[in-house]
C-alpha cells in the first residue's frame, strides 16, 4: 500500500508538475510518457524478438506523431503514410517467417496509431483547456483509487475473470466516488453547464476509465502478464496506470464533440 501511495504521488507530481509548465512542456512530458508505453506494448510480446530496427521506427513515428504542431508542422496524412511504408515493407527483408511478417507489421501499425491518437487527444485538450485536462486525470485517479479501496475494505462478489481481483462493491463505489468528485470539480471550472449533464458526463467517464481498465488488464492476460513492468512503485507499468487515462481522454473528446 505505501508503494502504492507513494507511485501514485510520482505520478501526478509529473503531469500536474508539467500541465502547469506549459502545453510544450506537457506535450514533451506526455511523448515520454507515451513512448515508455509503446516500449511495453512491444515488450509484452517482441521483447525477446531480434527487430531492432522495427522498433526504433515505431518509437520514431509515435514521437513525429505527438511532438508534430508542437515544435514542427508536417501533415498529417505524409506522417501516416510514411509509418505505414516503413513497418509494412520490411516485411520482404526477414527471410526468417516467424521473426517479423504481415500480422507483427499491423501489430506495430496499431499500437502506434493507437498511442498516437490517444495520447495527441491528451496533449490537444491541455493545449485547448488545461482545467479539462486535469479533470481527465481526476476521473480516471480517483475512479480507480476508490475502486482499488472500496475492494480491498468490503469487496466479497467477484467481477470479471479479466481481472481476478476486481469486485463489484470496489467497481460501484469507485464510480460512485469518481462521479461525485469529477462532478464537482468540472461545475468549478464550468459553472454555466447543467450540472444534470455533468453528473451524466461524469458518470460514463468513470464507467469508460474502468473498461479502459479490464481492456488493458485482458491484454496482459492474453500475453500472460500480471504488470506491464514494474517502472512505477505499487502499480506496475505506465500502462498499468494509463490504462483508464486513455479511455477517458477519449470518451471526453467524444462528448465535448456531441454536446
Amino acid at each position: 500500500m505505501k508503494k502504492r501511495i507513494i507511485g501514485a504521488i510520482i505520478v501526478v507530481a509529473i503531469l500536474v508538475g508539467g500541465a502547469f509548465l506549459g502545453p510544450n512542456i506537457f506535450a514533451l512530458v506526455m511523448t515520454g510518457i507515451a513512448l515508455l508505453g509503446l516500449k511495453e506494448l512491444i515488450n509484452i510480446k517482441y521483447e525477446k524478438h531480434d527487430i531492432m530496427l522495427i522498433k526504433i521506427l515505431s518509437y520514431f513515428f509515435l514521437a513525429l506523431f505527438l511532438l508534430n504542431n508542437i515544435f514542427y508542422r508536417i501533415d498529417i496524412k505524409l506522417i501516416i503514410t510514411l509509418s505505414i511504408l516503413s513497418l509494412i515493407i520490411p516485411i520482404v527483408f526477414y527471410d526468417d517467417r516467424g521473426k517479423y511478417n504481415i500480422n507483427d507489421a499491423f501489430y506495430f501499425l496499431g499500437i502506434v496509431f493507437f498511442l498516437a491518437f490517444s495520447f495527441m487527444t491528451i496533449i490537444n485538450t491541455r493545449s485547448t483547456n488545461i482545467y479539462k485536462c486535469i479533470y481527465i486525470f481526476i476521473i480516471s485517479f480517483i475512479t480507480d483509487t476508490y475502486a482499488y479501496i472500496g475492494g480491498m475494505l468490503i469487496g466479497k462478489h467477484h467481477f470479471t475473470d479479466i481481472s481476478p481481483k476486481k469486485t463489484i462493491e470496489g467497481s460501484l463505489i469507485g464510480i460512485m466516488v469518481g462521479t461525485f468528485v469529477g462532478s464537482i470539480y468540472y461545475y468549478a471550472i464550468n459553472p454555466e453547464e447543467s450540472i444534470v449533464l455533468i453528473c451524466f458526463m461524469s458518470l460514463l467517464l468513470t464507467i469508460l476509465s474502468e473498461v479502459g481498465d479490464l481492456v488493458f488488464s485482458s491484454i496482459k492476460r492474453y500475453f500472460g502478464k500480471k504488470d506491464y513492468s514494474n517502472l512505477i512503485p505499487g502499480h506496475g507499468g505506465i500502462l498499468d496506470r494509463f490504462d483508464s487515462v486513455i479511455f477517458v481522454s477519449l470518451g471526453l473528446m467524444l462528448m465535448l464533440f456531441i454536446l
